[in-house]
């Protein structure tokens, strides 16, 4: 019994984290859409190419969000990360950035680049 509780309140908290990012992506759709001034955006393959070449960061995994938006996740064999979320039009625009990322992204990943 104690386990149902225990699974059925992780359910719902998870539920409750993915209804909150379904909620920020929803505002950061319309802000990305009007790209105002402050907003670390850029061509897909131009934020690509300088997060290889500035931290060694190869894409990790990405995922449509319901909003349409790609959301993707960059990390390098350092604990660097970075979230972006890219428009249909190839606009990306940073969503979150930091290091000490785990578990650190397999070395294949960065094997002859």
């Amino acid at each position: 019994m104690a386990r149902s509780v225990i699974g059925a309140a992780m359910t719902r908290v998870l539920k409750m984290l993915l209804a909150a990012l379904a909620f920020g992506l929803a505002l950061f759709a319309s802000a990305a859409a009007q790209a105002p001034a402050g907003l670390a955006c850029g061509r897909h393959d131009e934020v690509v190419a300088k997060l290889g070449k500035l931290f060694d960061e190869r894409r990790l995994g990405q995922g449509l969000a319901d909003s349409g938006l790609v959301i993707e996740l960059f990390a390098s064999p350092q604990g660097t990360f970075t979230i972006f979320a890219t428009t249909p039009r190839g606009l990306s625009c940073l969503i979150a950035s930091g290091d000490s990322w785990e578990p650190p992204p397999p070395e294949e990943n960065f094997a002859a680049r």
